[in-house]
């Protein structure tokens, strides 16, 4: 029985792709279109006009859209920019001239000259690693960041190097062919964000893809380029094709269920406690409340499992519903410093599951919890009803 899997089809008039784990969403991701531009995409945009009051360019990057830089430059200047964050709203697309590649064991930033490593790479090797491409790039215009992968798979050292080498000729290539193209002429697209999701979830672990759309369908069997090589999503996870007509594969699935209780602004968890989250513009609040839990008579020992309980539970509703910036937790207070020890290790767990880096910071002096989760797209909640 397959107790793992991702279920991608049409929910309303978006493209939904769900990561099922037993009967519980474990993400949801949400795309406008298959053709979108993937962020990340490198255009040669021309800049309209200047907003000196707030320090920004306004630049089109095709003939009908535009969006902004936060960089004064001279209008009329055509230049390669970098698709960094979509529009929503009233807030138009997002570009940056400094120009960055993902690949599965490096990301390459063009005329930075820093050496990073992964903070998931144990401290003892960081060095050594580090050394290698400090040599590599000692007289290049790029700057580095060494992905856990490289780390942890056997030859995945020499695949980051060869990786590197591609991105650095990349680089080059667009530095040189931007100069010589039209405006709007697009330099580089990485691998749509619909088959990035389909292959991190088939990383870590997802048994089947299930799909009732055609365009769908096809989407996925597609073979894609990336820095490494090709990549086909059905050569690593298998794809089924659902296409019974008694009942829609979102009911099947109780998409309207997940989806509502992944908006909903309070969460039950299993010991009856719940927590109540909040979304503002300047942060994300979360309140634990204990719902009646504490009569049992080792009221200490009851506090810190229900505060562990929301811990874990905290960090999926942030990678479920794509909540990022500052976040605020207001566990139940304990009495003991060693309870709040664990209770940061649970949180430091349960935070290092997440894909996008999030971290714990600390515990205030009121004790409420800080966490900072980095911002990648829109969240759920804008998906979808934004």
């Amino acid at each position: 029985m397959i107790d793992n899997r991702a279920v991608f089809t049409k929910y309303e008039d978006k493209y939904v792709l769900m990561h099922i784990v037993g009967n519980k969403a474990e993400h949801i991701y949400v795309y406008d279109s298959l053709c979108a531009m993937p962020i990340g995409s490198i255009i040669n945009c021309r800049v309209e006009n200047r907003a000196e009051n707030i320090g920004a360019s306004f630049v089109r990057f095709d003939k009908n859209d535009r969006g902004f830089i936060n960089k004064l430059i001279k209008p009329e200047t055509v230049l390669a920019l970098q698709y960094k964050k979509e529009a929503y709203d009233e807030k138009k697309a997002t570009f940056t001239d400094k120009l960055t590649i993902e690949g599965e064991y490096v990301i390459a930033a063009y005329g930075a000259h820093h050496v990073k490593v992964s903070s998931k790479i144990p401290e003892s090797d960081k060095s050594r690693i580090a050394e290698v491409f400090s040599q590599i790039l000692e007289n290049e215009d790029i700057g580095v960041v060494i992905r856990t992968r490289a780390y942890t798979e056997e030859d995945g050292i020499e695949r980051a190097k060869e990786e590197l080498a591609g991105i650095r000729e990349l680089f080059y290539g667009i530095n040189e062919k931007s100069g010589h193209v039209p405006a709007y002429t697009v330099l580089y697209s990485p691998v749509p964000d619909h088959i990035k999701d389909l292959l991190y979830l088939s990383d870590i672990g997802i048994e089947e893809i299930v799909t009732d759309d055609e365009e769908i369908r096809c989407a996925i069997e597609h073979s894609y380029e990336r820095i490494s090589g090709p990549v086909k999503v059905t050569d690593r996870v298998r794809l089924r094709f659902y296409d019974d007509d008694l009942i829609k594969l979102c009911n099947l699935y109780s998409f309207n269920a997940k989806i509502s209780e992944a908006l909903s602004r309070k969460v039950y968890l299993k010991s009856g406690v719940y927590i109540t989250i909040e979304q503002s513009e300047a942060l994300v609040s979360v309140d634990v409340n204990s719902a009646g839990c504490l009569l049992n008579k080792n009221r200490e020992d009851t506090i810190l499992a229900i505060n562990c309980e929301a811990a874990r539970e905290v960090a999926r509703q942030l990678r479920l519903r794509n909540l990022s910036g500052m976040v605020i937790v207001d566990f139940i207070n304990m009495d003991s410093k060693a309870d709040y020890d664990i209770l940061e290790d649970v949180i430091r767990d349960a935070l290092s599951k997440d894909r996008i880096n999030a971290g714990f910071i600390d515990f205030t002096g009121l004790k409420l919890c800080e966490i900072v989760r980095r911002r990648s797209g829109r969240s759920l909640y804008h998906s979808l009803r934004g």
